[in-house]
């Protein structure tokens, strides 16, 4: 499926903001085993000890190969370092390879589970598991999104999307059957729906020279999510790349990257 994909060509590229240091790092820590796989994560922390808030990191799709240590990507790295600076824990983590969408709820569950793994040891990671927030990446939309809006639980305060699949629907001729419920439970903005009660805020980056598809689902997301009077910040990078947070060094990506990491602090009331 296209659009499922890295985020980056060159997976060890920082963001094009460049990154502060200073975080407490604790890497590859297991939080599931499977068919013989430990799925890692790593957990960065602001450099005074307290009780912050967490951004989980949900990279998109690849290959397995590519895919396996996603969590050491340079952006992702980034990210936990510029998070930690907010006052917020970054977790970024490794989740299996589903190209072409077809083991989306078996993403999902890897998800929770990383989720979970940091709650369950709050108090060692030094996190407030009720003050919890979602940045989403390229394909990651299906299984990291989708299943947490459309069911929020009561720790979700916020969710980014960059470059994110908000909508499988322009990707119907390319799933393998294109069953209407399947697009419907994978796809974002079914949280959208009437009958979906409680959205968090969201914020959406969108790369101007995008895929056609993420285009037209992100465009199609913007559109109703307005019309229902969710709490909603665009982002557009009109000139932007797919990855363009690594991709285009550029004002507009740098002023993107810091204005997600100042919705991140005010709704999960960083420093409080």
């Amino acid at each position: 499926m296209g659009g499922f994909a890295p985020q980056a060509p060159g997976l060890s590229a920082p963001t094009v903001l460049p990154p502060p240091t200073g975080a407490r790092v604790e890497r590859d820590l297991v939080y599931r085993t499977e068919d013989g796989r430990s799925l890692r994560l790593d957990i960065y922390r602001p450099p005074r000890a307290g009780t912050f808030p967490v951004v989980f990191l949900v990279n998109g799709d690849a290959p397995e190969e590519i895919i396996a240590t996603a969590k050491d990507w340079g952006v992702f790295r980034s990210y936990g370092e510029h998070l930690a600076a907010r006052g917020i824990v970054g977790v970024p983590f490794n989740h299996r390879s589903g190209v072409g969408g077809q083991f989306a709820a078996e993403q999902a569950a890897e998800v929770r589970a990383a989720v979970a793994f940091v709650r369950e040891r709050a108090a060692q990671y030094e996190v407030d598991p009720m003050r919890i927030g979602l940045w989403v990446f390229s394909a990651g939309g299906p299984f990291g999104l989708a299943p947490l809006l459309q069911r929020r639980p009561d720790w979700l305060r916020c969710a980014a999307g960059f470059y994110t699949i908000w909508d499988l629907e322009p990707y119907r001729d390319q799933l393998r059957p294109p069953i209407d419920e399947r697009i419907r439970r994978w796809s974002a903005i079914t949280a959208l729906d009437p009958d979906t009660p409680d959205l968090p805020p969201l914020l959406v980056a969108r790369a101007g020279r995008d895929r056609p598809a993420i285009l037209i689902g992100t465009d199609t997301f913007i559109h109703r999510a307005r019309e229902r009077g969710v709490d909603l910040v665009v982002l557009d990078h009109p000139d932007g790349q797919h990855g363009f947070d690594t991709r285009d060094d550029d004002e507009r990506s740098r002023e993107i990257i810091d204005e997600t990491l100042t919705f991140f602090a005010r709704h999960l009331e960083a420093g409080q």
